[in-house]
């Protein structure tokens, strides 16, 4: 007896709902295994992580302060940028997933106690990172954090002159000052922007949703960016001037450390995400289909133990996005147990060799859809 289209596709249904049911059992078990394990070690490395980081802004900005030669200038530089590396990513942007809600000895860092050293409202981050990013991964006009700004990486976005010019304008304007302009992305300033300069507005870039009146937000985006502003560009280089030291020395050397801590976070985070292709709206009709959607958004670079912590752990981009709640310094162990899974059920695991290679081929999706589709540019041809 033959099998009707409807009994086939309701099989077909069966089959998918049971397959996302294993996937989802397989990643929640491993989740559940290192929450288990969760206990002083934790506790421990992220406090050594804050004393690492404060003598390293210690021994940084007084190298600057009363550097006379290239040398200690330098080492001023490479201590301080060590201090902001620490505290923007490994330390600031893990500790408001809630990697760390779970130890009541340390509220410090607690995600909503937490206060971060950079320029980055605390609270608009956790909607647009967390409540939207994390959540919608790579879903066309649902992730906010495919397009920032006016980045366009997929051929779905309309394409419009702007565009053109996105490579530069990133390497050179955007990416020196990137987390300040996170900030201004996450309290939807980059959208109003939008709306009145692009020929579509926002058509193809996902809405944000900041939680705030417009006089509120802009309040909280000048405190956020004020605080670093008022320290490394005005108080630390007039502290300087008035103990005799040079007012442009500290100022020169503050920003280089903000530039480059700028261009490595940027270059980390999106080398390891907007390579990667879009994910259907039902991406999170199922868990176990959700899971996939992470796996198939977000791509690894491989690198040491010891440079995974100045990455924030973010070159296991895979293990963050399944688990952005456990502390990032499991994501190298729990790695091996998502190959498992993978492997099991022959899904991808996506790893570039290196990030170089990661960069190289994020820049260079960045320059393809810096053009304008095949499509439309035939029609005007035919046109």
């Amino acid at each position: 007896m033959k099998t009707s289209l409807a009994e086939h596709t309701a099989q077909a249904s069966a089959q998918r709902e049971a397959l996302y049911d294993q996937i989802e059992a397989e990643f929640q078990a491993i989740r559940q295994r290192y929450r288990d394990q969760l206990g002083p070690q934790d506790v421990a490395y992220i406090k050594g992580l804050r004393r690492t980081s404060r003598w390293s802004e210690l021994v940084g900005r007084g190298l600057l302060w009363v550097s006379h030669d290239p040398i200690t200038f330098a080492l001023g530089v490479a201590f301080t940028w060590l201090h902001r590396n620490l505290e923007s990513i490994e330390i600031g942007h893990n500790v408001l997933h809630g990697q760390y809600d779970y130890f009541p000895e340390i509220p410090q860092f607690h995600s909503h106690n937490f206060k971060w050293k950079a320029p980055v409202d605390e609270e608009g981050w956790r909607r647009e990172h967390n409540g939207q990013h994390h959540v919608h991964t790579n879903v066309y006009e649902m992730d906010p954090d495919l397009n920032h700004g006016i980045l366009r990486m997929n051929d779905k976005q309309p394409w419009n002159s702007y565009h053109r010019w996105q490579l530069p304008m990133y390497l050179l304007i955007a990416y020196p000052i990137v987390l300040y302009g996170f900030n201004q992305q996450n309290l939807g300033f980059r959208q109003d922007y939008r709306a009145r300069k692009f020929p579509l507005g926002n058509e193809g870039y996902a809405p944000v949703f900041p939680g705030g009146e417009a006089a509120s937000l802009k309040r909280r985006h000048w405190l956020s960016v004020g605080r670093v502003l008022f320290k490394e560009y005005l108080l630390l280089p007039l502290l300087a001037l008035a103990t005799g030291y040079s007012f442009f020395n500290v100022m020169l050397g503050n920003m280089l450390v903000d530039g480059l801590n700028n261009y490595w976070v940027s270059l980390t985070i999106q080398a390891t995400h907007l390579t990667e292709p879009l994910q259907p709206d039902d991406a999170l009709a199922h868990k176990g289909r959700w899971y996939l959607s992470q796996l198939d958004s977000t791509v690894n670079f491989k690198g040491s133990r010891r440079m995974s912590i100045l990455w924030g752990h973010l070159n296991y981009q895979i293990e963050h996005h399944l688990f952005p709640d456990v502390p990032s310094r499991h994501y190298p162990d729990m790695a091996r147990e998502v190959k498992q899974v993978c492997a099991k059920y022959g899904l991808a695991y996506k790893c570039n060799p290196s990030w170089g290679v990661a960069i190289r081929n994020y820049l260079g999706a960045m320059w393809r859809y810096s053009f304008p589709p095949k499509a439309a540019v035939a029609d005007r041809q035919a046109a």
